[in-house]
Parts: structure tokens; sequence; C-alpha cells
């Protein structure tokens, strides 16, 4: 492998990595594109260059998801095509250290002399467009249950008292007996077997 002499920036182009997956393991490809991307030191051993941009192509649809998904975790940019020569898009998920991977789509078009027209959104063509005729779906069309009330229903709704709620008067003579309520006592007679220290209640068990 060639060593690089000057410390400015460059990018190696790769124009089928699908061909040289063909032809290498895909533990071997991995292993030269991280050796490639991390060729930014100089010969005397200083970090002073540019580190070294690879640029791959890659037919996705020859390989599976094990080699595919290797290569994508090297790349710091990657960008899948879309489309044809008059409407093309490019779905662009650049990921960066410490950050969240940001996704962006360009839609663009091949001209004849082989320039791109870059564009800001799809193409009107290729936008859904609702069908004026259509009308319009109702989700509650085709429901099991009815989702409004009556006026009957309300007010029966509203009249009903939930067996859990008390009203204020019912609140007033449970908390606070009359003078000519009974009260309730508990009278209590410990056994032999009661143990009464607090200060060991667990004095009784062979713990």
């Amino acid at each position: 492998m060639c060593r690089r002499t000057d410390p400015g920036p460059f990018t190696i182009a790769l124009d089928s990595l699908s061909w040289l997956l063909l032809h290498l393991p895909c533990t071997a490809l991995c292993q030269a594109l991280c050796a490639l991307s991390h060729q930014h030191s100089r010969p005397g051993g200083s970090c002073l260059a540019e580190p070294v941009r690879v640029l791959g192509l890659l037919h996705e649809e020859l390989h599976g998801p094990g080699p595919l998904g290797a290569l994508s975790s090297l790349a710091q940019t990657e960008v899948t095509l879309s489309g044809a020569m008059g409407q093309a898009s490019a779905h662009i998920l650049s990921r960066r250290p410490r950050q969240r991977p940001a996704l962006q789509t360009q839609w663009f078009s091949i001209l004849p002399d082989f320039s791109l027209d870059l564009q800001g959104e799809p193409p009107l063509e290729s936008q859904p467009h609702p069908d004026p005729h259509t009308p319009p779906v109702d989700p509650t069309a085709h429901v099991t249950f009815n989702l409004h009330l009556s006026k009957k229903e309300r007010e029966a709704k509203d009249s009903l008292t939930l067996p859990f709620q008390f009203s204020s008067e019912k609140q007033q003579a449970l908390l606070r007996p009359g003078p000519g309520q009974a009260t309730s006592h508990i009278f209590y007679e410990p056994d032999a077997y009661d143990d009464l220290d607090q200060d060991d209640p667990d004095d009784d068990l062979d713990v």
C-alpha cells in the first residue's frame, strides 16, 4: 500500500465496492477501508496531515444485509440514490460523533449534458394529490359503540350518584358522630403467648 506524501486533503474513489466484495471477504474489505481512511499521519509520526476521504459506490441489490450493514457502519455519510435521469432523489444520512444521525432528501434531475438540476422539493407529479371527487372518510361511521350521548342519556348520567362518592352531609355524619349515636369499642385481652415486648418483637422467633 502506498503512503501519502502531500499533507493536503484528498479523496480516494472506489467505483465498485460490489466488485471488491465478489473477490475479497467482507472483513478484509472493511479492514482495508479503515486503513485507508486512517492514513492521516506523516512518515515521521506526526498527525498534521488531513484525513483521507474514501468514496465508494455499492450496488445494494447485489448483496445481503450482512455486508451492507458492515459497510454502512464504517461510513460517516451514506447517500442512497433512486429514480431515473429525469427524476431522481438522494437520501443523505450523516453521522457525526456525539450527535444524532441527520437524514435529508435532495431531489434532482440529470440534464442531457450530464449536469445536475437540483430541486428544493419533490416534483409535483411525485406528490400525492387527493381526489376531489372522493368524499372524506368518517372514522366513526362503522364503530360498534356510540361516541355521543343524547340529552336524555346525559341527564341520566349527571343525576347518577356513584357508590364511592359521598355528599358533604354524609361525610360529616361519618367523621363527626352526634351525641345520640352509639360508638364502638374494641376490648382485647392478651393471652400467655402474646409478645408485648416492643424492644424485641421477634424474641419468640427462632432466628
